[in-house]
């Protein structure tokens, strides 16, 4: 029975077994594909401690589904921005925190019915994400670098992309403007240069 933005799920649902483990994957997941999250890991905005903070948040998440009896998104919603705010110091305003519960309420409903196609779906953006966001190494005139890790499909794709290009002419190289240093009088002051291209 669908009440307000979230699943009632009777009176004390239980995941086990396989459902259990596919709905903490889904989870791990989620919040692993939450870009306020792992920017707020990455950057440490929580402190040095800021990856740990992140798994107890996941933790925290699982029991609050293991431990209540109706789920709702909008309730979700609110512990996901406040737990931001407090440990991350974030105050999201993009609307992640619905769009995480929401896909969190689903997840956890689609494991109550054994059903695996919300993870499957979940497992699949997982893999897109990761192969759209390999790394390439880039020199500084902008051409892509070859390591070793790197396949001959690499290879024969950019020499087919050579042999479209065709006598198409280069681009001309673009010349870095070099700042020019301060201007320091006698008593240690920078002086104010004045800039050019401004009327």
């Amino acid at each position: 029975m669908d009440l307000r933005s979230g699943t009632r799920t009777g009176p004390v649902p239980q995941l086990s077994g396989p459902a259990k483990e596919g709905f903490e994957e889904g989870v791990a997941i989620i919040f692993s594909q939450w870009t306020a999250l792992v920017l707020a890991v990455e950057n440490q905005w929580g402190g040095s401690e800021s990856a740990s903070k992140a798994d107890y948040l996941i933790e925290d998440i699982l029991e609050w589904f293991y431990k209540k009896k109706e789920h709702y998104a909008d309730e979700l919603e609110m512990e996901l921005a406040d737990a931001l705010l407090e440990e991350f110091h974030v105050e999201v305003e993009d609307g992640s925190p619905s769009q995480v519960a929401k896909q969190l309420v689903e997840l956890y409903a689609a494991c109550l019915r054994n059903d695996a196609s919300v993870l499957q779906q979940l497992r699949q953006r997982q893999a897109t994400g990761a192969a759209a966001s390999k790394k390439c190494v880039v020199d500084l005139d902008g051409a892509q670098v070859d390591d070793d890790s790197s396949s001959s499909d690499a290879d024969s794709d950019d020499d087919e992309m050579d042999e479209d290009m065709g006598d198409a002419a280069a681009p001309a190289a673009v010349p870095l403007k070099v700042p020019q240093a301060p201007v320091v009088d006698a008593d240690g002051f920078e002086l104010v240069q004045k800039r050019r291209g401004r009327r």
